[in-house]
């Protein structure tokens, strides 16, 4: 009966309604009302719908997950022939759908159907975060370049020559990480010739980014002058920096383990798979 699931229309009919019926919140998220996935996947009644659903919620319990964050009760009104209406019970369900499929009546082939859908829904899902990190970081580290030449820009209105601004971005280092860049490359295991940068995760980036906006700022507005005084200033805002940083609770950059070379993003982003289609064609 499996193999024959693709050719049944229901199948495809059930993974159009379930995509039809899905509703996105003002978060981002998707939701599906308990009461049209009954109806989708065939269940006469909600007498015989909710112990799928109790069921499901019992699933997350003992996987430690809190079904209230998916499972979420409501109510609403509900026409009755006579043109009156009444309140009945209904839900709101988010990543409780997929386990309601999986705890569905395998018999279904609507139940069936869903099983495949939630399971194409899942793995898009887990694409488009793998995909939303990796465009993350990467337009993270475009921001990176701009702010390196905004702070570059600013060192030399100050008075910080050419042959000296390996000095002056070397002072943040030893500001944000209380170490040189070697030594920062060296503990993480960066190649010497690697661009430091390019080894950053998104937090350490958004760091260094802040850092040196900051820093460029602080320079202009102050009237800095003089290669040492300059020098002297973006070391004092790379330690502020720091602190800020350990102060929210995050661990301090240099605890932070260097991220597999950008290069590779940049391939990973470029050969993305194209990600899986529902259609109820």
């Amino acid at each position: 009966m499996t193999k024959d699931l693709p050719s049944d229309p229901r199948y495809r009919r059930t993974m159009a309604r379930l995509e039809e019926m899905k509703r996105k919140a003002e978060s981002g998220s998707v939701y599906w009302f308990a009461r049209d996935v009954q109806a989708v996947l065939a269940y006469e009644s909600w007498a015989k719908f909710t112990p799928v659903i109790n069921r499901a919620s019992a699933s997350m319990v003992s996987n430690e997950i809190n079904p209230s964050h998916h499972i979420v009760r409501t109510g609403k009104m509900l026409g009755l022939g006579s043109g009156a209406k009444r309140r009945v019970e209904e839900y709101f369900l988010s990543r409780a759908c997929y386990l309601i499929a999986m705890n569905g009546d395998p018999s279904k082939p609507e139940v069936a159907a869903a099983q495949a859908y939630f399971a194409i829904s899942t793995r898009m899902f887990e694409l488009q975060e793998a995909l939303s990190d990796d465009e993350k970081r990467l337009e993270q580290r475009e921001k990176v370049k701009e702010s390196f030449k905004a702070v570059s820009g600013a060192a030399q209105a100050a008075g910080v020559p050419n042959n000296k601004q390996a000095l002056f971005h070397d002072a943040r280092y030893q500001g944000l990480y209380k170490m040189s860049a070697r030594d920062v490359k060296s503990s993480k295991g960066i190649g010497v010739k690697e661009n430091i940068f390019d080894r950053m995760g998104v937090l350490e980036l958004s760091a260094n980014d802040f850092q040196m906006n900051l820093a460029a700022e602080t320079i202009e507005n102050e009237g800095i002058r003089g290669e040492h005084h300059a020098i002297r200033k973006n070391k004092e805002v790379a330690i502020k920096v720091r602190r800020t940083m350990i102060d929210s609770g995050s661990r301090p950059p240099e605890e932070l383990p260097a991220a597999e070379p950008i290069t590779e993003v940049k391939k990973r982003i470029k050969a993305s798979p194209e990600q899986p289609k529902i259609s109820g064609s």
